[in-house]
């Protein structure tokens, strides 16, 4: 381990939120290089996954990671709006949903996605992976 340092004898808080920060800065890092936000990958995700797209009260309501809040999923949608990856039905909810250029956006988003997954795993086998989230899961299970 890092300076001599066994694995137990290190805090798993300060090793977590270490890892956090790595991922995040290299993932927030790919998407930049697309003009993209986290907010907006994660709005285009979500509005892609519904069969009938969201409301902005929908997308709102969804869970947002790293305690970013609910306005962040919907002012990722009014950008993504605003550039044309989005457009609002005509109906009286106003579901955004895909056009064309988003479509071509979030596939060119997921293939960067699946490189930052690629640096991340690096030589970690999938079972290495598997293991590191359950017991991570279990420690936050265990905190509840």
């Amino acid at each position: 381990m890092t300076n001599g340092t066994a694995a137990t004898d290190r805090p798993i808080a300060y090793v977590a939120w270490h890892a956090a920060k790595a991922i995040l800065r290299h993932s927030q890092s790919a998407l930049a290089a697309i003009d993209l936000t986290q907010p907006q990958w994660w709005a285009l995700n979500n509005i892609a996954q519904a069969e009938h797209g969201l409301t902005r009260g929908e997308i709102r309501a969804r869970p947002v990671p790293y305690d970013m809040g609910p306005e962040a999923m919907a002012h990722a949608a009014d950008a993504l709006a605003h550039r044309g990856w989005l457009s609002t039905d005509t109906d009286a909810d106003g579901r955004l949903t895909l056009t064309e250029r988003g479509r071509a956006g979030l596939a060119t988003a997921k293939e960067h996605m699946a490189r930052v997954r690629a640096d991340l795993l690096g030589d970690i086998t999938d079972e290495e992976y598997a293991t590191a989230v359950s017991v991570l899961q279990r420690v936050t299970d265990n905190l509840a």
